[in-house]
């Protein structure tokens, strides 16, 4: 009787772990970036080539790096590189969040606070905006 429970208990734990550890592949994490980029980017993916390099798992979590360069370019040199965090979410991965290779973010370009990469005579991104929506100035006092 306690054997029969146990085996059972222990099949389920199985099964659970199995439905799991098939999302987290590289595959599934590059076919929810890639259906990110079609639907959300207006990349024309037809003249690039994308290449998921690097994914790692912690939890729910899943963090990719990806490579893009133009289509038949064999100089990497010439592309660019992006990080990408991803949360499973009813049994797929759905993107949460998109950086540059150092890290900054992209989903919120006024996350890092700094002006230092803008082109000359650009204003600066922490001064004088609303902290609601950075494109409307904030009430003068």
């Amino acid at each position: 009787m306690v054997s029969r429970r146990l085996t059972y208990c222990l099949t389920c734990l199985l099964v659970l772990s199995a439905c799991d550890n098939g999302l987290k592949t590289k595959e599934k994490v590059q076919a929810a970036i890639i259906d990110r980029l079609q639907n959300h980017s207006g990349l024309d993916l037809k003249s690039m080539d994308v290449a998921t390099t690097n994914v790692s798992f912690e939890n729910s979590l899943a963090y990719a790096t990806v490579s893009f360069h133009p289509k038949g370019d064999p100089n990497l040199k010439s592309g660019m590189t992006m990080k990408y965090t991803l949360e499973a979410r009813d049994g797929k991965w759905v993107v949460t969040k998109v950086g540059d290779s150092a890290g900054h973010s992209m989903s919120n370009p006024m996350q890092s606070g700094s002006s230092e990469n803008l082109p000359p005579g650009h204003p600066s991104l922490d001064q004088g905006a609303s902290p609601a929506n950075p494109h409307i100035p904030a009430p003068t006092q």
